[in-house]
């Protein structure tokens, strides 16, 4: 239960009245005809072993399997009619408010309770369902829209909470993004899978040679080891040695994405499993639209109190909504930043930014956005590496290694955070730092990704007590609808909101700033992607500003 010193923000005392009402919720029960369904329970899987592995999986869940699956380029479309018992249909799941009969006005916070049921319209009764839910204005002259947060009670019964921040008639939207079964499938069988991914490297000597790379924790013999303690542990990057180049002539690298597309078609042809055919279906067992008053909270905004964006800041109730391209964050304090602002902020302080290309649009929109992108001052010293520094700024962004993607990349142009933090040697210590390694790393082993996150919040703690003035950040992943069926289940969603997890989990409490930009991606109105448009770029950049300048 929330007591009054519990409250993110109040409006006039009442939301601390309404958290009360709504975080004491009881349990709902199974009905008699409820199927309780059993769960994946391998925790580690090679290669070699998942054929064996699925198929143990598979019996130990006495399933009735489908005929066919979809093919192997087709985009996903939603298949509500499942052979899967106890599996959640979405034609047969209900939603409904959670208080009906007590009008719902602006400032308020509302709820809907999901009651998932199978094909047989049975209750479930166990959670892990993974849902997004969105509402949205319904109006033509201004375009409102928000994320709502999901409590699972683990027993097929779910809780909504969404915030009123606009009046008129708003669209419900709940998404099913995964069957708990799917869930268990991705986190259980194919997280923990020994080589989930791999690259080409070519080598440069007396002539190119081109041989298969790959990390490995166990040490590998006869092979090219590159090792990464600092980053990485144990896990060291392997390349079969070539037969005339030595190893240390490793020039680039791309991975291989005709390695994932065998190793998860070969599953998807070998074994029926109907959960994958069942993906971003929405639910339609509820009510679709709802009316929010004005009346009573007119001047609630007036009214919020928010606390200041400072470093180790709890998760709020609801995160903020969209009115057109502006987000308003019930996070903390936040404004709307102009170039003069951001500038005065900046002075004499040093930002140093490291992730993937998410981040990177930090800097391209940054740069531009103070008049600078052009300047000579700004210079690609390789192509992982983004620099700026002159009186009006003074940035670095560095692009992690081992990237994924389509493009060859020069072998270690990416910087470890360790390299980066562990050199920095300014007396002044008056550095802004922002860290933000996510999008590649869905692709990785559970327990290499695990250790890289543990030795990445070794080398924060070693800096901020080196530097305990400056500021540190950490930008959260972002959820990316996925269209085909291998990145549907190789680089899930879930997998982003597991790391997305890990983050507060590891990070939070250190004295770090965590910018939470997940609800503010996934609720904006024109779809998540990995690159999401401007709009979304900037509104990340001013929460950004509003932990480190003074709002």
């Amino acid at each position: 239960m929330f007591s009054k010193s519990n409250c993110f923000f109040t409006l006039t005392g009442t939301c601390c009245f309404m958290l009360i009402l709504i975080w004491k919720v009881p349990v709902y029960g199974p009905t008699s005809t409820a199927y309780n369904r059993p769960k994946f329970r391998n925790k580690s899987i090679s290669v070699s072993s998942t054929e064996k592995t699925v198929t143990e999986a598979l019996k130990s869940r006495n399933q009735t399997v489908t005929e066919a699956l979809i093919s192997k380029n087709q985009t996903h479309k939603p298949e509500t009619q499942n052979n899967y018992e106890g599996m959640i249909d979405v034609k047969n799941t209900v939603y409904r408010l959670k208080n009906p009969d007590i009008p719902v006005k602006v400032g308020d916070f509302f709820s809907l309770i999901i009651q998932t049921r199978d094909r047989f319209g049975r209750n479930c009764t166990r959670g892990g369902d993974f849902f997004y839910t969105t509402i949205n204005s319904k109006t033509k002259t201004k375009s409102n829209n928000a994320a709502g947060k999901i409590t699972d009670f683990k027993n097929g019964t779910y809780e909504v909470l969404f915030f009123a921040g606009w009046p008129g008639v708003i669209g419900i939207s709940i998404i099913l993004v995964h069957p708990s079964e799917a869930v268990d499938f991705i986190e259980e069988i194919i997280w923990p899978m020994e080589k989930r991914i791999r690259w080409k490297g070519f080598f440069q000597r007396k002539r190119a040679e081109v041989t298969d790379c790959s990390f490995s924790k166990t040490t590998l013999l006869n092979k090219c080891n590159y090792s990464h303690p600092l980053a990485l542990g144990e896990t060291a990057f392997y390349c079969d040695k070539p037969n005339v180049s030595s190893c240390d002539s490793l020039s680039w690298l791309k991975s291989d994405g005709s390695h994932v597309t065998g190793l998860f078609s070969k599953i998807y042809s070998s074994y029926q499993l109907p959960f994958m055919n069942v993906a971003y279906a929405r639910l339609l067992g509820g009510i679709q639209l709802l009316k929010i008053s004005q009346e009573g909270n007119s001047t609630f905004m007036r009214n919020l109190t928010l606390p200041e964006c400072k470093k180790d800041l709890s998760r709020p109730l609801n995160d903020g909504f969209w009115t057109n391209n502006v987000w308003t964050s019930l996070q903390c304090q936040t404004k709307q930043w102009t170039k003069q602002e951001i500038i005065k902020c900046m002075k004499g302080r040093h930002m140093v930014l490291m992730g993937d290309s998410t981040t990177r649009q930090w800097v391209e929109y940054l740069l531009p956005m103070l008049n600078i992108d052009k300047s000579k001052h700004t210079s690609r010293p390789n192509t992982k590496h983004i620099r700026h520094h002159s009186d009006i700024l003074t940035l670095d962004y560095y692009f992690h290694p081992y990237a994924i993607g389509r493009r060859i990349q020069v072998y270690r142009d990416g910087t470890w955070e360790y390299e980066v933090l562990d050199n920095l040697n300014s007396s002044t210590c008056n550095y802004v730092i922002v860290v933000s390694p996510w999008a590649h790393y869905t692709q990785w082993k559970k327990e290499s990704l695990f250790v890289r996150l543990h030795l990445l919040r070794e080398t924060l703690i070693r800096f901020m007590k080196r530097c305990p003035n400056s500021q540190v950040l950490m930008k959260t992943p972002h959820p990316r609808r996925h269209k085909d069926k291998i990145s549907l289940m190789y680089s899930s969603d879930r997998l982003l909101y597991d790391i997305y997890e890990q983050y507060y989990s590891m990070f939070w409490g250190l004295g770090i700033h965590m910018i939470d930009i997940w609800d503010m991606n996934q609720s904006y109105p024109k779809g998540n992607v990995i690159h999401m448009p401007g709009p979304v770029i900037y509104q990340e950049l001013f929460l950004m500003f509003s932990h480190i300048c003074k709002v």
